[in-house]
């Protein structure tokens, strides 16, 4: 998607807004292991199918010298995403430095998502109020709209499991939703017809 929009910078002002994405809704704050996590969701073929996947995951990454967390945990992340909220409003500029620092926590380093104190360490490193930010995703219907948000792109979407992308233009009323991966060139095709004058 970043490769599209510098493709098609001349079209279009691009804003990437950062939505929630649960793979487990109702995680305990410890989590669990990945794959007993995959294990216990999953019939047995999909889950030898996702245990393939994530051992090329692993491999692929070695060989690019990439360094993740094979011990990963399942965790629910309902904490980062209204940390992610907290930062939309207070300073937007610094999204996507956070939202990397986050997956870079959970993916490579093996910090729990649900964590207080890694989430303290993601506010400290974008500068933003460390006392407002954890005031801020712990309130109750803070974390009440971030899951009714979820819940309703889910069910626009209407693919559970996967995480999804919307695309809309403010000269254009269409509005196209989709999940899984999607190349480079679809995305250049949406971004072009989108920036025609509806």
């Amino acid at each position: 998607m970043e490769a599209a929009m510098e493709e098609c910078s001349s079209l279009a002002n691009f804003q990437v807004i950062w939505q929630p994405f649960f793979l487990w809704p109702t995680a305990p704050d410890e989590g669990m292991p990945f794959l007993e996590w995959a294990r216990n969701s999953f019939p047995e073929d999909t889950y030898m199918q996702t245990a393939a996947r994530e051992g090329r995951l692993f491999e692929l990454c070695d060989e690019l010298g990439l360094a993740v967390d094979n011990s990963r945990r399942i965790a629910n992340s309902l904490r980062s995403h209204c940390l992610i909220d907290y930062a939309k409003h207070a300073k937007p500029g610094c999204l996507s430095e956070l939202v990397e620092y986050l997956f870079k926590g959970c993916l490579a380093d093996g910090e729990l998502i649900s964590d207080i104190n890694f989430l303290c360490r993601a506010a400290q490193k974008v500068q933003l109020s460390e006392s407002s930010a954890m005031e801020h995703i712990q309130r109750a219907e803070v974390q009440q709209q971030i899951v009714d948000t979820y819940t309703a792109a889910q069910q626009q979407v209407g693919t559970p499991g996967l995480p999804f992308t919307f695309v809309s233009s403010d000269c254009n009323e269409a509005n196209l939703a989709f999940d899984g991966d999607v190349p480079t060139a679809t995305f250049i095709s949406i971004f072009s017809k989108l920036a025609e004058p509806g």
